[in-house]
């Protein structure tokens, strides 16, 4: 077996809201969009909306490993937060975890990471390169 492309799911409540928050604070492109499930691209990933409705026994999850790169945090968590997101922290690099990152929520309460790979000096430095 091979696997054919990465997606990461996450839960929300209110499908236009969620869907707003990926494509606007984040840019993801929008492959199809429905009440109960809707899929936006991320270079070659995807992420996978799915929505909650009542009397369903799935939730959010507190931290479904999503992590996106970004090139300038600051403008990237004002991004969330004008699209209803928060902040939790921002973790700063360190000598053996070369990653700035913030990790933040998104419209639905669903956690998520944001940053970029730092060079020996402290600059941006993409993971694609």
């Amino acid at each position: 077996m091979r696997a054919l492309s990465l997606m990461v799911i996450q839960y929300v409540h209110e499908m236009s809201r969620a869907v707003a928050f990926y494509r606007d604070a984040m840019g993801l492109q929008v492959i199809s969009e429905s009440p109960g499930w809707s899929m936006l691209s991320c270079g070659n990933a995807f992420v996978g909306l799915h929505a909650i409705e009542a009397g369903v026994s799935e939730g959010l999850a507190g931290h479904a490993g999503l992590s996106l790169e970004v090139q300038d945090l600051e403008v990237a968590i004002a991004d969330i937060r004008k699209a209803g997101g928060r902040l939790r922290e921002i973790r700063e690099p360190e000598p053996q975890v070369p990653v700035r990152l913030a990790v933040v929520e998104d419209s639905e309460g669903n956690v998520f990471e944001i940053g970029y790979m730092v060079d020996s000096e402290g600059r941006y430095a993409s993971v694609n390169h």
